[in-house]
């Protein structure tokens, strides 16, 4: 069995087996491990001018942000676009709420509404009123005529006259219908209408 020697045991150099440039020769580093020796080979400029860039970059950034906190920080920025995002929701949500229903189908369901829950039995099956409710055809109104106000009493009522609230009895939307019917009936002139009550709504 033949002894192969060993490189690193009898002085023989790893570099006399790699054929190496001039160039990668006047590179080589000092230190070697393992027969591995390594090339002085920086990086390109421009990378490093990124690095530097960077670096200068995030010490403005922190000088700025947390030191002097001359604007908000991410978290900060984080916590006041999701109030704007809840504001403009709660605003849409808001709107759409408060917009008169016209079309054929919301007015039906509030008629049928109105008519369920007996409101016909105070302010007439015509809206024309009787002994009991106000009007609902002409342009005066006791508690306001805009379609907030309608709103506000259906849902609470007005107990010292005898409304009822129906927050608890109808949904929002229910509501909405039943007010947009109400608001619908304005001009009608039904017959044996009540004499006006309350303010002009202007």
């Amino acid at each position: 069995m033949n002894n192969q020697s060993n490189p690193h045991t009898n002085g023989h150099n790893p570099d006399e087996n790699v054929m190496l440039t001039d160039q990668e020769k006047n590179l080589l580093m000092p230190h070697e491990f393992d027969g591995i020796r390594e090339l002085d080979n920086p990086a390109p400029r421009w990378l490093m001018y990124l690095l530097y860039l960077t670096v200068f970059f995030a010490a403005l950034y922190w000088v700025h942000y947390h030191t002097f906190k001359q604007g908000p920080n991410q978290d900060e920025e984080y916590a006041m676009e999701i109030a704007a995002a809840e504001t403009a929701r709660g605003a849409d949500t808001t709107a759409v709420k408060l917009v008169q229903l016209t079309d054929a189908a919301s007015l039906e369901s509030g008629k049928k509404i109105y008519t369920d829950k007996l409101c016909y039995s105070c302010h007439g099956m015509l809206g024309e009123g009787n002994a009991v409710g106000p009007n609902l055809t002409d342009e005066y109104w006791l508690h306001g005529g805009k379609l907030e106000n309608l709103m506000e009493v259906m849902k609470n009522g007005v107990p010292a006259k005898g409304m009822a609230p129906f927050k608890d009895q109808l949904s929002e939307e229910q509501i909405l219908q039943v007010v947009s019917f109400v608001l619908s009936l304005q001009g009608s002139n039904p017959p044996n209408a009540k004499a006006p009550q309350g303010e002009k709504e202007v």
